[in-house]
């Protein structure tokens, strides 16, 4: 507006507030251009919001000509509008902020992809998991550097095929290490042994791995769950007992013929999550009934609980055989040892493998002292509370002075120890009996050196079912077993009416491989030893122990169709016709 213009000061209204009804036409007010439809536009540009109205430039604040009241003007009857306070600061209009905005969120991604090329070529990047190009041989081989040990289990593989897929996992593994490294100060006995949580999701990424990238073994998606306590106690502790040595040949051959093993310890709670991560994959789980938080029971699949562990699926385990606790049938309890029994059983046997001593550490008999080796590794086995079965524990210093005589540097020997605390061993003191020489506790090497040294294996009651007189025999020494019989002489003959055997198995066994002698008869075992010096035995492992039959037993075990096996038994007990054995059977949910 020129200066000294006789036109009124009329206030304009300011941007920010549209809402409010625009200034009136003053004259010489050209009005805009009519704005287009943006629904029917097909130019990209057209579709940006735009204002309504045009555009007002910046308002300045102009102080009132002399002698007008701007408010009460005659001249001017529209309303006066409040000015927005002036900014210290120019803003760009909200049109340019919103394209500023745009392009720089194409920068920020433009960095980002710039910034991922430049990473190794190991970084996981393909869509949800692993990288595309772990299908690449040739980018494989860089994340798989030639230092690579690769385990000695693969070399047993027969297939080739099966070889390259094992070799290619492991590469995958080493790969994605450095990428799921656990806490090096978590773990272990010091906290919590959760370690078995920590190997069963190592499992779980390598199933997912070999099923994202096509490379799975054959029986790879094929899943058994651990969930014994003393499968926990050897795979995390060393423990070597029977149940150990059982977990190590069962491992041992799931994992030769490629199936997945994953652990649970006696962890219930665990077992479940696990299963409902991947029912369809799992097909069995090896378990005790009950555990530290909670049991099987707790866990089974019910009409009010259908995302539990199906009845069928579950397999107890107990070492020992003739224990039929499973709620399904006969078949879904496993053993580690035959016993014997002169009736048909029908429980699943899955033996431990035992194999004769390679050449090396094996040592013909005649070249061996006379020594005989006596089965116990705890001190308080030769006394009352373990039903020892010599409880006078004169009787081997005088069978040594008696064999001593006619077998030049005859010995016992035992590797034991005193196994109970302070206070028990001051309250009571225990020692090895006279006439035996202790080695102490051995490693398993050290064990065998001893054994293969020995030319007889003695029991003396406890422990029973142990694994080592199979040991023996395989190193061609025969073992002495003390037994009690339920009635008189003769029937003695018939291990069925012994009331009691240190290894029922091996009850199948006569002279000269395993020797039956009365518990507490002296002049027996003095002849028995007598014999045992005086023939020696060839190596020998029973056929349902050799690895041959044990690898047979373990295919058919997770070949069979439990489901299918299940619903006839469940459909026959529920007409009231019961097929199997055992007080613990009852009606399940499939």
């Amino acid at each position: 507006m020129p200066t000294g213009s006789n036109q009124p000061l009329r206030l304009s209204k300011p941007k920010a507030y549209r809402s409010s009804p625009p200034p009136e036409p003053s004259d010489g007010y050209v009005a805009p251009p009519p704005i287009p439809n943006i629904s029917t536009s097909t130019n990209p540009a057209s579709t940006v919001r735009r204002s309504q109205a045009p555009p007002i430039p910046p308002q300045t604040s102009l102080p009132a000509p002399q002698g007008q009241d701007i408010a009460n003007s005659a001249r001017d009857t529209s309303p006066v509008y409040a000015q927005r306070p002036l900014r210290s600061t120019w803003s760009p209009p909200k049109f340019l902020r919103r394209r500023l905005i745009f392009f720089g969120i194409i920068l920020l991604t433009l960095l980002v992809i710039i910034s991922r090329s430049r990473l190794p070529a190991t970084l996981p990047t393909l869509p949800g998991f692993l990288p595309s190009n772990f299908l690449n041989r040739e980018t494989r081989a860089r994340t798989s550097p030639s230092e690579i040990e690769y385990p000695d289990s693969i070399d047993k593989i027969e297939s080739a095929s099966e070889r390259e897929k094992a070799k290619i996992q492991v590469e995958h593994a080493v790969a994605l290490q450095p990428y799921f490294a656990e806490n090096p100060n978590w773990g272990g006995r010091e906290h919590g042994r959760d370690d078995y949580k920590a190997y069963t999701e190592r499992q779980l990424r390598k199933l997912a791995v070999c099923v994202a990238t096509n490379t799975c073994r054959e029986n790879q998606t094929s899943v058994v769950i651990y969930g014994h306590i003393f499968a926990h106690f050897h795979i995390y502790e060393g423990y070597m007992g029977g149940e150990g040595i059982w977990t190590h040949s069962l491992t041992e051959t799931l994992e030769k013929y490629g199936y997945t093993i994953l652990h649970a310890r006696d962890d219930w709670p665990y077992m479940w999550y696990i299963h409902n991560q991947i029912p369809n994959m799992v097909k069995a789980v090896i378990a005790w009934r009950s555990g530290q938080y909670g049991g099987a029971a707790d866990f089974m699949k019910t009409p009010w609980r259908p995302n539990g562990i199906p009845a069928w699926k579950y397999f107890v385990y107990n070492y020992f055989p003739d224990h039929y606790i499973s709620t399904v049938g006969d078949a879904w309890n496993v053993h580690s040892e035959l016993g014997y029994s002169n009736n048909q059983r029908n429980f699943t046997f899955l033996p431990y493998i035992v194999e004769k001593p390679p050449p090396t550490s094996y040592i013909p008999t005649e070249q061996r002292p006379y020594q005989v080796y006596i089965l116990a590794k705890f001190v308080r086995y030769f006394y009352p509370g373990t039903q020892p079965a010599w409880e006078d524990t004169s009787v081997f210093a005088t069978a040594k002075s008696i064999l001593e005589k006619e077998f030049p540097g005859f010995e016992f020997v035992v590797g034991c120890k005193d196994d109970r605390n302070g206070e028990q061993q001051e309250k009571e003191p225990m020692s090895v009996p006279d006439g035996i020489r202790n080695l102490g506790i051995m490693t398993k090497d050290e064990f065998e050196r001893q054994l293969a040294s020995s030319r007889a294996m003695l029991g003396i009651g406890w422990p029973t079912l142990s694994p080592s007189p199979h040991v023996a025999l395989s190193y061609g020494i025969p073992f002495i077993s003390p037994v009690s019989e339920s009635v008189p002489l003769p029937s003695n003959k018939d291990p069925e009416t012994w009331a009691q055997s240190q290894h029922n198995t091996l009850k199948a066994l006569d002279e000269p491989y395993v020797y039956h002698v009365y518990r507490g008869n002296a002049t027996q075992l003095v002849d028995a030893i007598r014999k045992a010096l005086s023939n020696p035995i060839p190596q020998f492992v029973l056929p349902y122990m050799t690895r041959e039959y044990q690898e047979r037993a373990v295919g058919e075990f997770m070949k069979t169709d439990w489901r299918a096996k299940a619903e006839a038994i469940l459909e026959n007990r529920k007409k009231g016709i019961e097929t199997e054995n055992g007080n613990a059977v009852i009606e399940f949910t499939m």
